[in-house]
């Protein structure tokens, strides 16, 4: 290992691994702490192999009632696909400690990745139940039953992740979004405002203002947003391409002309988001 590296380690009583034996780890920690921030470095180095040995040595080094490695263990099987090993330890940690909360976060992405989403959202309410204030419960809860197709029910635990947590961007963007497609575009606006007002620099935010804007019927406020976007991210072509498309709508051939260059330039990716953002102001594309 660097010298600089043991140097920093040493400086900050961090723990470092050996890395002269790539077939497996060559110490374990002295405790269940010590294994784990071993087990963390080798997540980092991207040794996953490594990184469950040491949390399963963590797991045999733990108090009964701690169960904080046995959710770092299946994390790590997660992280390798390992789906029914990483459910064996969420369950087992819920065994271990009933009230644990983690663990049914970590239960619900897992059923909800296996298309078990019912059974996700029914594990994200027991974490809500146990505690209601906590912002990122709230969000992971809307997300699933969005995703479900419940976006009346997934709007309220949207709002209380914004109650919770308002200085978060991301969490007023989800509230706007999800008011847009409840087609309350006002109380969407307002939401995406709070959004961009937390985070000016992020260029997506104004695209999904755009979206609000258009279908709002303030077409010109939905154009300038597409332009404030490109200007944040003036390398992004899917931008221009966007922008054509809006100009011409809306009668603006010859400025539309003007982006024409820049909008030949994209590539699929962007030519599939343009069409994906159109259908959602209501083109009709067919």
């Amino acid at each position: 290992m660097d010298a600089n590296v043991n140097a920093i380690a040493d400086l900050f009583g961090a723990i470092t691994l050996d890395h002269s034996d790539e077939s497996g780890p060559s110490k374990f920690g002295n405790n269940a702490a010590e294994s784990e921030q071993l087990g963390r470095m080798s997540l980092d180095a991207g040794k996953y192999a490594e990184a469950i040995a040491h949390f399963q040595k963590a797991v045999e080094q733990s108090e009964p009632g701690d169960v904080q490695s046995r959710i770092d263990l299946a994390g790590a099987f997660e992280a390798t696909d390992q789906f029914a090993a990483a459910y064996r330890q969420y369950a087992k940690a819920l065994a271990q400690k009933s009230d644990a909360v983690e663990p049914h976060v970590g239960l619900a992405d897992l059923l909800k990745r296996h298309g078990r989403t019912s059974e996700a959202i029914s594990e994200l309410q027991k974490a809500v139940e146990a505690e209601p204030s906590n912002p990122y419960f709230n969000l992971k809860i809307s997300e699933a039953l969005r995703s479900a197709g419940f976006p009346m029910k997934a709007m309220e635990f949207a709002v209380n992740a914004v109650v919770a947590k308002p200085d978060d961007s991301y969490l007023h963007y989800w509230v706007g979004d999800l008011l847009t497609q409840l087609k309350q575009y006002p109380e969407a606006l307002q939401s995406l405002r709070a959004a961009v007002e937390l985070s000016p620099g992020d260029d997506f935010l104004y695209l999904r203002c755009a979206v609000a804007f258009w279908l709002s019927d303030m077409k010109i406020e939905a154009i300038k947003a597409v332009r404030l976007a490109s200007d944040l991210e003036p390398e992004k072509n899917v931008y221009h391409g966007l922008l054509e498309e809006l100009l011409r709508a809306t009668g603006q051939e010859a400025e539309a002309e003007l982006e024409v260059e820049r909008a030949s330039q994209m590539d699929r990716f962007d030519e599939d988001q343009v069409e994906r953002v159109l259908r959602e102001m209501g083109f009709d594309l067919a």
